[in-house]
């Protein structure tokens, strides 16, 4: 076999390789966007005082979660175990941690909603409840970038813009809640649970945006060698 013909072979299984792992990150991003759908039921019951289903919840979201992490462990074994590929492996280790971080901060705002029960009022119930639909909106963009990766890569370095639009939209949303904590007569456990409840919210934004600047490093890098 020629040296170019290695050179070929080399190339075409790690495009295998590469394909596989790829495949493997958008079932990862499917189940993230579930998780964070369902982060957004657990805040819709807990807004409704629909406690009983915000527990049933919380507990399916903390099952998702372990699921996450194992096919986090599966992507990064496949990544460890395979030879060339033509995206960085290091790029899509970055790619992989945002999304199992995602996922994290998800359940952990999950677990802190569910960990007490306090009432609030109209106002901070809508407020959280669209944050949280913001965070989703956010994710499911994610997803659509991830998707449009391997037709352009292109598109999806122009597409990852509206995930840090959202992202910017969900820091609105925090800081708008924050402000009506500090002007709430309420104790100290309850105003902490709050604070850490949004600021997980905020950083589930924060890990999109982060998965989506990991994807234009991985579309400029694609395209200087196209």
């Amino acid at each position: 076999m020629t040296g170019a013909g290695v050179e070929g072979t080399v190339r075409d299984l790690g495009k295998a390789s590469e394909q596989r792992t790829l495949d493997q990150v958008l079932e990862m991003v499917d189940l993230v966007v579930a998780i964070t759908e369902k982060l957004h039921d657990v805040v819709k019951f807990y807004c409704a005082d629909a406690y009983e289903a915000m527990d049933k919840a919380a507990g399916e979201l903390d099952a998702m979660e372990s699921r996450c992490d194992n096919m986090r462990r599966d992507i990064l074994g496949s990544l460890y175990s395979s030879g060339f590929f033509p995206i960085s492996r290091v790029d899509l280790l970055r790619l992989v941690n945002g999304l199992d971080h995602i996922a994290n901060y998800a359940t952990g705002a999950g677990d802190r909603i569910a960990m007490r029960r306090f009432e609030l009022s109209p106002e901070l119930n809508q407020l959280l409840e669209e944050m949280s639909e913001t965070d989703l909106k956010a994710v499911r963009m994610l997803r659509d970038v991830i998707l449009k990766m391997q037709p352009s890569m292109r598109d999806a370095m122009e597409a990852s813009e509206e995930v840090d639009r959202i992202e910017g939209e969900v820091d609105d949303y925090y800081v708008k809640i924050y402000a009506i904590l500090f002007e709430m007569d309420i104790d100290f456990k309850t105003f902490h649970q709050l604070k850490a409840i949004i600021e997980r919210l905020e950083e589930l934004a924060d890990q999109a945006a982060y998965c989506a600047e990991t994807i234009r490093l991985i579309a400029i890098r694609h395209l200087e060698i196209s």
